[in-house]
């Protein structure tokens, strides 16, 4: 089962802002225009993951 609110790659709480409860309209630290996420990153993703869990932050900096 894939949890959502984790990152598919360290395991650690996601942060997605687009799953956010807290009713924030500033959407999620992913769509700001300095946040990339190349094809060797989302590569990394488990299959069963890809489109169901977002990458968080720490990984997406580490692996730009």
């Amino acid at each position: 089962m894939i949890d959502s609110h984790l990152c598919p790659l360290c395991h650690q709480d996601n942060q997605c802002g687009n799953l956010s409860s807290c009713g924030s309209d500033k959407g999620c630290w992913c769509s700001s225009p300095d946040m990339a996420f190349p094809d060797s990153l989302l590569d990394q993703v488990p299959e069963a993951a890809k489109g169901k869990a977002c990458i968080c932050k720490s990984c997406a900096l580490v692996n730009s």
